[in-house]
């Protein structure tokens, strides 16, 4: 059978390859012409070379370094079958990774916009929640006079060795009980949100992943201060009581950030929340 022959322009338009493209593939010895007049310089291609651009398209779609394709050239078909379920291999593990930045940003959109639909400060309001799975670590001796940041460390450090993704939140766990003075509020638990659904391994003795569940919570939140911390709490207290609302007897506190920049001062929202039964 009688081969066509094509300029480069042709095989440009035919394969929707630029000719600076082609030049290219020319130069590091990926895609050659089948014949150069020597006196014009134009390059020329056979009918059956371009079976091997579809090739290399074809890897190149899938994201295939140039390097990489020279070499698969050279494959047998077994080999070339064990190289293309390696990259199936890749693809699905960055398939999984852009799931993983979905859930990020889903969930951290969801915290933001649940903290500006925070609209009442220093006053008691019930709302409904979902959900929401968080790492935690076991306290000792820590009251809201101390800043947590060993144990955040802590969790932190875990969620970066699972590769997993950081939350800017964090909140503290304690019993919901009569408190006249805040030296006798002791966490149980520090916290943080888990953005992702995926599987945490390495825990220490000390963490676990929680479930706080979903439901109706009676709150209150205001802009985080040491002194006015126990007030608040209180009248949190003796709303429940007052009201005689039946609870699950936990204190979920959350730390919000007003402000990102590290230049700025520190400034928090803190919700204080308790589950209704």
């Amino acid at each position: 059978m009688e081969e066509n022959y094509y300029s480069i322009g042709e095989v440009a338009k035919l394969t929707n390859i630029s000719i600076q493209t082609l030049r290219y593939y020319d130069q590091i010895n990926l895609f050659k012409p089948s014949y150069v007049d020597p006196a014009t310089n134009y390059r020329y291609y056979k009918d059956s070379q371009l079976y091997y651009l579809d090739i290399i398209k074809s890897l190149k779609y899938i994201g295939v370094s140039l390097d990489e394709i020279k070499a698969a050239q050279q494959f047998t078909p077994n080999e070339l079958l064990a190289f293309l379920q390696q990259q199936e291999s890749l693809i699905e593990q960055q398939i999984n990774r852009l799931y993983d930045i979905q859930q990020t940003l889903y969930k951290t959109k969801k915290q933001m916009q649940e903290q500006l639909a925070i609209d009442v400060m220093n006053t008691v309001y019930i709302k409904s929640e979902e959900a929401m799975r968080v790492l935690s670590i076991q306290t000792k001796e820590l009251t809201p006079y101390h800043i947590p940041n060993a144990y955040y460390s802590s969790l932190m450090k875990t969620l970066e060795t699972e590769n997993s993704f950081l939350s800017s939140r964090y909140g503290c766990i304690y019993p919901f009980a009569h408190y006249s003075n805040l030296d006798d509020l002791f966490y149980s638990h520090i916290f943080t949100p888990i953005l992702t659904d995926r599987y945490i391994t390495h825990l220490t003795s000390d963490m676990d992943v929680q479930l706080i569940p979903e439901g109706r919570y009676v709150c209150v939140a205001f802009i985080f201060n040491r002194d006015a911390y126990l007030a608040q709490y209180q009248k949190l207290y003796q709303y429940i009581e007052q009201h005689a609302l039946p609870i699950v007897p936990t204190v979920y506190e959350v730390f919000m950030p007003l402000n990102y920049s590290p230049n700025d001062e520190d400034e928090f929202i803190v919700e204080l929340k308790v589950q209704l039964l």
